[in-house]
């Protein structure tokens, strides 16, 4: 039996000591671990089980100051180093019901590693997912990739990591010589990540989103009466809801306070926000869509080819409509209906909306006359545009890698990928519920958790343990801690401990995932 020493860094001075384990006969040497012939005869295997569970149960205490670095040649979990005491102390040890992991470029500092950024012999590009250490206790349930940084949120947290050039992850505001505000200094980074204050009465986060140099979070009181949405980054183009001329930029004032972006709302409640490139959505209980920020490629979706920090209603075929959903990485962006129809508007530079107009950009939103079934979710990378409906079909077109081989690189009418394409190794279902989109890359999410990217792979975001581009549906995300224990020369059985993915969130350079832990 060989394990890794620094996955199971004590293992060789518990077994030694094994005061409650006296039937497991093991011979440890300096650099593995293997039974004894004459020791699986007499080896209690329920107990031996057990004594492996016990290894894999992390420790809830602060890690060590090398406690990030893990060699990459190692199976894909990463367990904490544990405190050992006795053996059967650890089976009351607390555990983290989610992990979080990062694939992509490294050197910003958004994959909230600091060893990476600070070691000399850190990998720049990750291509195999790396668990993030300093999330594993912070129940995390939403993470958003930005360019460069990175959102975490739980319940009632909010953290980030990477760029903070423009305030993408707030304040307090940096100031010059003479007391002035300072925005862009490029060196200013989070290489772990920081914690993200908001209002003291609204505690309880909602979504977030991450735009190109903007960063959007909706929170609610704890009652769930009175709902506010907090931007901050870059405001260039309006797009934190304030005047871009008196503020450029949006964070934190010198009292540590954000402000909230004023909605032009009655009775309605915000449940949903979104951040493209420069551009900011929110959706409202009834179904409204509001938009502000950058317009030129037709984003805002009401005809304004320019710019407006005033939120304002999206039009076109909307108008009567119950909006459930909003999508879009870069200016090209999607909205689904209650009744399950699908509408697109902006950039159209690569042909993505062309079955609808050949015009460059869109500035109205248009219904999608193709039969879709009852579409579920929307995205759109830069070039391209991602649906899954109700029955878990996947449809894809536009230009570039869209999933159907080399071969088909432009479709201007939605093609269904082959359902069996997002059937995983274990021979699950192969229902999609979830698509996902960045700059570059699709994703896609079964019913069983199970994560499928494709896409161009720049600086391995696809999270494919390579850097090269994928053609086709390929399962990015079917982790398993695998320990083969050999009864035999001949004979051995296999024990797993799967991730199941609940969230996921495709940058331009990188990528995060929470998972289940079992």
């Amino acid at each position: 039996m060989h394990f890794p020493r620094r996955l199971f860094p004590s293992v060789s001075s518990i077994v030694r000591r094994r005061p409650h384990f006296p039937n497991f006969h093991c011979n440890f040497s300096a650099s593995s671990a293997s039974c004894s012939s004459a020791g699986v005869e007499h080896c209690n295997f329920g107990t031996f089980f057990q004594l492996i569970a016990h290894f894999l149960v992390p420790s809830d205490g602060p890690s060590s100051a090398g406690g990030d670095e893990y060699d990459e040649q190692l199976l894909h979990e990463e367990i904490p180093q544990l405190n050992y005491g006795k053996v059967h102390d650890m089976a009351d040890r607390t555990r983290s019901n989610c992990a979080v992991y990062g694939a992509g470029l490294s050197s910003t500092g958004a994959l909230a590693i600091a060893s990476l950024v600070t070691t000399p012999t850190g990998p720049e590009i990750v291509y195999r997912p790396k668990r993030i250490p300093k999330m594993n206790a912070k129940a995390i349930k939403q993470v958003a990739a930005g360019f460069g940084f990175s959102l975490f949120a739980s319940k009632n947290q909010l953290f980030g990591s990477g760029l903070n050039n423009f305030y993408q992850l707030g304040g307090p505001t940096r100031t010059g010589p003479m007391g002035e505000p300072m925005q862009d200094q490029a060196l200013i980074w989070h290489i772990e990540t920081k914690r993200i204050l908001l209002p003291e009465e609204y505690k309880r986060i909602r979504w977030i989103s991450a735009g190109r140099m903007h960063s959007v979070v909706l929170a609610s009181t704890d009652d769930e009466k009175n709902f506010r949405i907090f931007c901050m980054g870059t405001n260039t183009h309006g797009q934190c809801g304030v005047s871009p001329i008196s503020n450029p930029f949006v964070t934190h004032n010198k009292y540590n306070v954000l402000r909230s972006v004023a909605m032009p709302m009655d009775d309605a409640q915000i449940y949903k926000v979104h951040a493209c490139l420069d551009t900011t959505f929110a959706l409202a209980t009834d179904g409204r869509l509001f938009a502000w920020g950058l317009g030129t490629d037709g984003q805002l979706g009401n005809g304004n080819a320019q710019m407006q920090w005033v939120p304002s209603l999206v039009g076109g075929d909307l108008a009567g409509e119950r909006i459930v959903h909003i999508g879009g990485s870069t200016d090209t962006l999607l909205a689904v209906s209650e009744k399950g129809d699908l509408f697109v508007w902006g950039q159209n530079e690569y042909g993505q909306l062309c079955a609808i107009s050949e015009e460059p950009q869109i500035f109205y939103p248009t219904h999608v006359p193709f039969k879709l079934g009852k579409v579920t979710d929307a995205q759109a990378t830069g070039s391209s545009c991602i649906v899954c409906n109700s029955d878990g079909e996947v449809f894809t077109w536009g230009s570039q890698v869209l999933g159907f081989g080399p071969a088909i690189t432009r479709l201007e009418r939605p093609m269904r990928l082959d359902p069996p394409l997002f059937a995983s190794a274990a021979r699950d279902g192969h229902r999609v519920r979830r698509v996902f989109a960045g700059g570059c890359a699709m994703g896609a999410m079964t019913e069983e958790g199970h994560m499928f990217s494709w896409g161009a792979n720049r600086h391995g975001l696809l999270a494919l343990c390579h850097r090269k581009h994928q053609y086709f549906p390929y399962q990015a995300w079917h982790f398993r801690i695998s320990i083969f224990i050999f009864l035999t020369s001949s004979a051995y059985c296999q024990i797993s401990f799967a991730e199941e993915v609940r969230q996921a969130s495709f940058g331009p350079e990188h990528s995060l995932f929470v998972t289940n832990r079992f």
